[in-house]
């Protein structure tokens, strides 16, 4: 356990770390659902550590979902074609 370490609503901040990716998923039973949502109610630590993960997880998301962008010669070939 970490010096700066709490134990909030069963949990301490470690396994609220550990669970948050599973949190954000969805995939963790609802008991443990509300014992994290407890803790970082709670936890100013936590809920700060929240946030950003929060964050970098929905940047991540918005980057891996986008479309690559097409190939410059592409385009151009794209473009000759339709000038035809």
């Amino acid at each position: 356990m970490r010096p700066d370490e709490r134990e909030v609503a069963g949990l301490t901040c470690s396994a609220v770390m550990a669970a948050l990716s599973q949190y954000m998923d969805g995939e963790v039973p609802e008991d443990v659902r509300v014992r994290i949502e407890d803790h970082v109610g709670r936890c100013r630590e936590c809920e700060r550590f929240g946030a950003d993960f929060s964050r970098l997880l929905a940047g991540m998301r918005r980057h891996l979902s986008a479309p690559d962008p097409v190939p410059v010669e592409v385009l151009d070939r794209l473009r000759t074609t339709l000038a035809g």
